[in-house]
C-alpha cells in the first residue's frame, strides 16, 4: 500500500493562553473523494500525529522523510505557504520519490512566488475533490492528467491542463460525519459546510474565483449531520459557509436548528448578511442557540462599497445587527481599511458608529492584496501598494497614506502586545524552555528543543561580556528554523548595560523578516513580533527599579 500524508501547517502566534485551531477540512474532503473513487484499495491515508503539529521544521522534515510517503498533500494558506515550501523542499531532498501535491485557498494561477519555487509536482487551484483521485490514479499508473485546474511540473516548468473540471456538488463532496477526519475535536468543536460558493463578488476575496454557482445541502441533510455530530460528542458546531443566510431554505434550516436544539446543549457559530435579517430570523437564531455571528460591513462609504462590488444598505445592516445583538447573540462586525477609494474619514466615522452599537464587537481588518483576486489584478487602477510577501497587507492607496494606516491601527489597538518583558515572572513565555550553555556554545551548535514556539534560556554573569556569543545564538536559532517563533530569555546575575539589549534587538532586526512581523499591528509600528528578548530576574537578587523600568522600555519600544 502506498501512503498519502495530508499536511496543513498551523498558524503561529504568541498567544500562550488561547486554543490554536487547525481544522483539517481539506484532508477530510480529499480522503473521502479518493475513497469514493476506489483509491483506498491502493493507498492508505494519514495525517500528522497530534503531538507533531507543534513541531519545528527540522523535526517535521525528519519525520516525513522517514515515512517516505508516496504523496505528500499540502494545504496552503497565506499563513503557512512560506513555511510549507521550505519544509517540502527539505522533504523532497531527503525522500526524492515523494510526490508533493499542493492546493488550498492560497493557490492562484498568477501567484507571486509559488510556481517560481518549483517544489510541488502538482499544484491544484480551486476545488480538489474531482482532480485529487485522478492524480493518485495517474501516479500509480505512471500516466498524467489534463485537467485545467492542475499544473504539473515538467522539465520546462509548470504546464496547465486543458480539460475543464466541473464544479463539485456539495452533497457528493462532504464525507459522512462518522468519517474519522470529521469528528469533533477534543474541545467538542465540529465544522459543517451547508453551502458552497458565495452570493457576493467582492473584489478583495477569493470566493468569486473558485466557482460561480452555489450548491446547498437540504435542511433534512443538515439535520441528519447535526444529530450525528452531536452523537459523536460535538458541543459547538461552526458553520463554515461564507454567508449562512444565502441558503434558499434559510428559514427552514433555522426551524430545523430550533427543533434539534431545544435543550440548548449545542452552540452554533455562523457568518451571515445582516441586511437580510428580519425580527423573526433573530428570534429563531437565538432560540437555536446561535451564540456568535460574524457580519461583514467593510465600509459605510457607498463609493467604496461600489468599488469592491459589495453594494450594501448600511441602514439595513445596522437594523439587522441591532436585532441580533438585542437577542443576546454576540455579534462581531467586520470593518476594513485600505480599500479602494477609502479615506481616513470613513474609518474615523465608521469605527465610533460601530462601537456605539450595543452588544457588538468591532473587528477592523487591514485589506490584503490576495493572489487571484480582482483587487490584485486591478491594484494599479486604485494606486494600491502592498507587501509582496504574505500576508500581502495594503500599505497605501491613492486615497490613504501609510500614516493614515498607522492612524487606524493606533485607534483599534489590534492584537494583544507582550504584557511584560522584564520581571521575575513573565506571563508570555512559551511552554518549551531550553537552556544554552554560553561557555560551551560555539557557532554551528544546534539550539536544543523540538517545538515551533520555544523559549531559549541564556543565563550567566557578565552577559554584556558575552554579547557576541548571545548574538551568535540568536543567529543560529533563526538560521536553524526561520519560520518558528523564538524567545531569548536573559537571566542575568546583576544589572547589565542596556546597550546589551539594543545589540540583541539589532541582531534580530538584521535577520529576514518573519510572517508575524509583516502583519499590520507590528509592521506599521516597526515592531518585531516573532523573535523577542526577555529578561527574567532570578530570585534572591535585588535589581534597581529604575534599571528594570529602563530595560522594559528598551524592549517594549522595539518588540511587539
Amino acid at each position: 500500500m502506498r501512503e498519502v500524508i495530508f499536511l496543513q501547517l498551523p498558524q503561529l502566534d504568541n498567544d500562550v493562553e488561547g486554543d490554536h485551531e487547525n481544522v483539517p477540512l481539506a484532508a477530510a474532503y480529499l480522503q473521502h473523494a479518493a475513497e469514493r473513487a476506489g483509491e483506498d484499495r491502493h493507498y492508505r491515508f494519514d495525517r500528522l500525529p497530534a503531538g507533531l503539529e507543534d513541531a519545528d521544521g527540522p523535526a517535521l522534515a525528519a519525520y516525513l522523510a522517514a515515512r517516505r510517503p508516496a504523496v505528500l498533500a499540502i494545504s496552503l494558506f497565506l499563513w503557512n505557504i512560506e513555511r510549507s515550501l521550505r519544509l517540502a523542499r527539505v522533504v523532497k531532498a531527503l525522500s526524492p520519490r515523494t510526490r508533493v501535491v499542493m492546493g488550498g485557498p492560497e493557490v492562484a494561477r498568477r501567484h507571486p512566488f509559488l510556481f517560481r519555487a518549483g517544489i510541488a509536482d502538482a499544484i491544484v487551484v480551486g476545488e480538489g475533490e474531482i482532480v485529487f483521485p485522478k492524480l493518485l490514479r495517474a501516479y500509480r499508473a505512471g500516466s498524467s492528467v489534463d485537467d485545467d485546474t492542475v499544473a504539473l511540473l515538467g522539465p520546462s516548468g509548470y504546464r496547465w491542463g486543458r480539460t475543464p473540471v466541473p464544479e463539485v456538488d456539495l452533497r457528493d463532496a462532504l464525507p459522512p460525519p462518522s468519517h474519522p477526519a470529521c469528528r469533533p475535536d477534543a474541545q467538542g468543536l465540529a465544522c459543517l459546510e451547508t453551502s458552497r460558493g458565495c452570493p457576493f463578488r467582492c473584489t478583495y476575496c477569493r470566493y468569486p474565483h473558485f466557482r460561480r454557482r452555489m450548491t446547498f445541502l437540504a435542511p433534512r441533510e443538515i439535520a441528519a449531520r447535526i444529530r450525528a455530530l452531536q452523537a459523536l460528542g460535538a458541543r459547538e458546531i461552526r458553520f463554515v459557509d461564507p454567508t449562512f443566510n444565502a441558503h434558499p431554505a434559510f428559514r427552514e434550516v433555522l426551524k430545523t436548528l430550533v427543533e434539534l436544539n431545544r435543550d440548548r446543549r449545542l452552540r452554533f457559530f455562523v457568518e451571515l448578511a445582516a441586511e437580510r435579517i428580519i425580527p423573526a430570523d433573530s428570534e429563531a437564531l437565538a432560540a437555536a442557540n446561535v451564540t456568535e455571528i460574524e457580519v461583514g460591513l467593510q465600509s459605510r462609504d457607498a463609493r467604496v462599497l461600489e468599488a469592491i462590488r459589495r453594494p450594501t444598505d448600511v441602514a439595513a445592516v445596522e437594523r439587522g445587527v441591532r436585532l441580533l445583538a438585542g437577542r443576546g447573540i454576540r455579534v462581531t462586525l467586520d470593518v476594513m481599511y485600505g480599500l479602494p477609494l477609502q479615506r481616513l474619514r470613513d474609518l474615523r466615522e465608521s469605527l465610533p458608529w460601530a462601537r456605539r452599537l450595543p452588544g457588538v464587537e468591532v473587528q477592523c481588518l487591514q485589506t490584503l492584496l490576495l493572489p487571484g483576486t480582482e483587487l490584485r489584478d486591478r491594484h494599479r487602477e486604485w494606486g494600491v501598494v502592498a507587501d509582496p510577501r504574505p500576508p500581502y497587507g495594503v500599505r497605501r492607496t491613492s486615497t490613504m497614506t501609510p500614516k493614515d494606516m498607522l492612524n487606524v491601527e493606533e485607534r483599534i489597538q489590534s492584537d494583544v502586545r507582550t504584557r511584560r518583558f522584564v520581571g521575575r515572572s513573565l506571563p508570555d513565555l512559551f511552554t518549551e524552555e531550553v537552556s544554552v550553555d554560553l561557555v560551551a556554545w560555539r557557532p554551528g551548535i544546534a539550539i536544543p528543543g523540538t517545538r515551533n514556539r520555544r523559549a531559549v534560556r541564556l543565563a550567566g554573569a557578565d552577559l554584556f561580556g558575552k554579547c557576541g556569543t548571545l548574538q551568535g545564538v540568536i543567529r543560529q536559532a533563526i538560521r536553524q528554523d526561520a519560520d518558528m517563533l523564538w524567545q531569548f530569555v536573559l537571566e542575568p546575575c546583576q544589572e547589565e548595560p542596556l546597550d546589551l539589549l539594543d545589540a540583541l534587538v539589532g541582531t534580530i532586526r538584521r535577520q529576514p523578516a518573519h510572517l508575524l512581523d509583516r502583519y499590520a499591528a507590528a509592521s506599521l509600528r516597526n515592531l518585531i513580533a516573532s523573535r523577542r528578548v526577555f529578561v527574567r530576574l532570578p530570585p534572591g537578587r535585588r535589581f534597581d527599579r529604575g534599571w528594570v523600568q529602563a530595560a522594559e522600555d528598551v524592549l517594549a519600544s522595539a518588540l511587539f
